[in-house]
């Protein structure tokens, strides 16, 4: 106890010391903690589920990988008899966008409203709390819901029985299920069987152009996975009608808790997603921001070195053995750095609700922080421990007695001076690679938040319109009293507008060509709708409404599908397409080709789309505003909205906001990094002041003689800076080849990416110079100006 409280006095006599230790460890120690229930949130994705490590979602990818795919017929499960070693599989219609719902006359928005095979309460894990899971999905327009929504509609009343009203069609509430845990790949309000399709669109669950489903399979360890691939594959090609010898492609089974941050490029997906190498850079950064720490202990403990080696001394002359040296180093030590994890415990829990609303988590801390937390602290103390006990037993108690300059040996000094030297580019090294990552990761962000969309996002507000009976009629109506509103541009309507998903996927390909199909996104517009949301035309023309084949056979492209179709002149020419086309053969004439209007986002490649003219889908309502008073010109719109229909809510979104959306994970990453990139600058601030302390420290009398014989200030400063700036420098060649092998890494996972310029790196230096120069500047001033008698009397 004796020893600790002679800590604890040294603590409080060093103050300056004893802050640059604490913050440096408790901002790093909270970097840590933070990070790791982040991380080992991000990686306890769908492992609740008790039999994860046996599930698959099947996926389909061509043989080079480029392409994949995890949408399927309903009609493909008719094949899957044929394959052994099979335990159970299901289907799973995973849409977790918006719908209309109605209970007792009353119409509600809702989300997550899923359909799935009844063996899909089998494969993945539902907690009932009322209902017979048997018997929960056995029956069409049975529905499950959680617990949430049966509080959110029905209150304390039992919801068994109940009738909902979707899409025109009765569900019956057959079960409540506690909601899904927050590290669930999708969300769940609704789950109803997919048998029900059978009387809504029976053609869902027996046409093989109609891909609306994923396919999820519990498959035993000692199943060959591969072979069912293979058979899978097979299969397919069959029913689908392609021979097996021109196949290319192949399947894939994902297991179940790769597919939140493993499946960043499979289209058609709506799994909730994270990124690998998001994990995997925010693990690698806390580890880094906890070495700046360990880095500025060692440079401050040096930088006090004589004080620290005449107390040596005297215990050792008093006959400590050196044994009682480690013990007593270690000690304190620990003392500083469990005040440290101390009190980054409290500041993790202030951080905690920034970090949630960043990451849209509710990440907490609880007893699993304290293994791999009391592991950091261990490591900690040991590597920080390890160069101040070897320093302190390379020195002799006699000399440090007598406080001259030769307690330490030039050999010695030289290898403490480059080793300093080191810490110190380690930190700047880290320091350049963060601020550089920030600028990549910023610049990506504003490409995909301002790229060429291929449309107009600004003024353009889109109005959800229910998928109801007199859908058509009741956009009639509304478009006909919008005329009226002056800050109404132009209005059109399409099943699915920009910046969001397409629910409509089919074959098409050239008459005559049906072995070479291409999966096309089917939307169906307006004549002005493509007028109204800004599409950009690269050949033909727009839908007229003075053309009548325009309604009846026409069809406009965007670039992929020309690509997709390898049409080299595709004005005139003539597309079958299979799925919701009532012409000769299914035959339609492409009159105009548009720039891809980005659906989904810009870490997927733009999809192959079409888009015609049908008296129904007429689902979102786009309207082009002029400027001026968006907020009077809303209330407007609402009142006309209910006037025209009071049973449905009035469900709007800018163009703008829905984009924004979308990027909401790169938004928050962005953040999240340059947070963290701010902190190991904070931290390296202060290891450099460190630093410079220590050398103003060892070159005191130079500075003194330098001064007396006529050395001017702006030599002095010069002289202390020139090592920092040589550091500087090693420390940007080290850093560039690394900052661009991540950001390429990282890049990767879009479609779309930003320059990696060589502007990038070298302002990322430059920063980092003048980061390193303005602190130590700051203290070589102070130093060149002191006088120098003062100086000369230091020894």
């Amino acid at each position: 106890m004796k020893k600790i409280r002679n800590i604890f006095r040294h603590l409080i006599n060093r103050r300056l010391t004893t802050l640059f230790v604490l913050i440096s460890f408790t901002m790093a120690f909270s970097c840590c903690i933070l990070v790791y229930l982040f991380v080992a949130d991000e990686l306890s994705f769908d492992k609740y589920n008790t039999n994860f490590a046996h599930t698959y979602r099947l996926n389909l990818q061509s043989k080079d990988k480029s392409y994949k795919n995890c949408l399927f017929p309903a009609v493909f499960t008719e094949k899957f008899t044929k394959i052994p070693g099979i335990e159970k599989y299901t289907r799973f219609q995973t849409y977790m966008g918006e719908r209309f719902i109605s209970i007792d006359n009353t119409t509600y928005t809702a989300t997550s409203f899923l359909f799935a095979d009844p063996e899909i309460l089998d494969i993945l894990q539902f907690e009932f709390l009322l209902g017979n899971p048997r018997e929960a999905l056995a029956k069409p327009l049975n529905v499950i819901i959680n617990l949430s929504t049966a509080q959110k509609y029905f209150g304390s009343a039992n919801p068994i029985g109940k009738i909902i009203k979707q899409d025109n069609q009765d569900f019956t509430v057959s079960a409540v299920v506690k909601d899904l845990p927050g590290q669930s790949h999708f969300t769940m309000n609704f789950l109803a069987s997919v048998a029900s399709y059978q009387i809504s669109n029976n053609d869902m669950l027996t046409k093989w152009y109609m891909s609306a489903f994923n396919y999820y399979l519990l498959i035993p360890d000692a199943v060959n996975r591969k072979e069912i691939e293979t058979q899978l594959a097979n299969l397919f090609a069959e029913g689908n009608g392609i021979d097996k010898n021109k196949m290319e492609f192949e399947m894939y089974l994902e297991p179940l808790a790769d597919i939140h941050l493993k499946s960043v490029g499979t289209r058609w997906d709506n799994a909730l997603k994270g990124d690998i190498q998001v994990v995997y850079g925010l693990g690698m950064i806390a580890l880094l921001i906890l070495g700046i720490a360990i880095a500025n202990y060692i440079n401050v403990l040096t930088a006090d070195c004589r004080r620290k080696a005449k107390e040596t001394s005297i215990q050792r002359v008093n006959g400590a053995s050196g044994y009682t040296i480690i013990a007593d180093q270690v000690l304190e030590t620990s003392v500083f750095l469990l005040s440290a994890f101390l009190l980054s415990m409290v500041l993790t829990s202030l951080m905690l609700p920034v970090v949630n609303n960043l990451s849209g988590k509710s990440l907490s801390i609880n007893w699993s922080v304290l293994m791999p937390g009391l592991a950091v602290l261990a490591t900690s103390i040991i590597l920080s421990s390890i160069y101040p006990i070897v320093f302190l037993n390379s020195i002799k108690p006699a000399e440090a007695l007598k406080n001259q300059l030769s307690i330490i040996k030039v050999k010695s000094q030289q290898k403490q001076q480059w080793l300093r030297g080191a810490l110190v580019t380690f930190q700047l090294v880290i320091a350049t690679m963060l601020i550089a990552s920030t600028i990549v990761i910023n610049n990506q962000l504003q490409l995909v938040m301002n790229a060429k969309t291929g449309f107009d996002k600004e003024n353009t507000l889109i109005v959800y319109n229910p998928y109801t009976e007199g859908m058509n009629e009741r956009y009639d109506l509304f478009r006909q009293k919008l005329s009226n509103l002056p800050m109404i541009q132009s209005v059109g309507v399409a099943q699915n507008a920009p910046g969001n998903s397409i629910n409509n996927v089919s074959p098409a390909w050239l008459p005559n060509q049906n072995d070479q199909k291409a999966d096309i996104g089917q939307i169906t517009v307006d004549h002005d709708f493509l007028k109204t949301v800004g599409a950009k035309f690269a050949a033909g023309r727009n839908f007229d409404i003075n053309v009548a084949s325009d309604k009846a056979t026409g069809m406009i492209i965007n670039q992929s599908a020309v690509k997709a179709l390898n049409l080299n002149d595709p004005i005139g020419k003539k597309i079958v397409v299979q799925n919701n086309v009532d012409t000769p053969n299914n035959e339609l004439e492409v009159i105009g080709v548009i720039e891809d209007m980005q659906y989904f986002t810009l870490r997927e490649a733009s999809k192959p789309v079409m888009y015609y003219i049908k008296d129904w889908g007429k689902y979102e309502i786009a309207m082009k505003l002029v400027s001026g008073d968006y907020l009077a010109t809303l209330k407007q719109i609402e009142s006309i909205w209910k006037e025209i229909a009071p049973q449905w809510p009035f469900s709007y979104q800018f163009m703008d906001e829905r984009i924004s959306i979308n990027y909401k994970s790169e938004i928050n990453t962005a953040k999240i990094i340059t947070g963290l990139s701010g902190i190991s600058i904070f931290l390296s601030v202060l290891g450099i002041l460190g630093m410079i302390l220590f050398t103003i420290q060892q070159r005191t009398k130079e500075i003194g003689i330098r001064k007396v014989n006529g050395a001017r200030v702006s030599e002095v400063v010069t002289m202390l800076n020139k090592d920092f700036v040589k550091w500087v420098a090693i420390a940007f060649v080290i850093a560039t080849p690394i900052a661009y092998y991540a950001m390429n890494k990282w890049l990767e996972n879009f479609a779309y990416k930003t320059e990696l310029s060589w502007w990038i790196f070298a302002l990322a230096g430059l920063l980092a110079l003048g980061i390193a120069l303005s602190t130590v500047s700051w203290q070589s001033w102070r130093a060149a100006t002191k006088n120098p008698v003062e100086a000369l009397r230091y020894e």
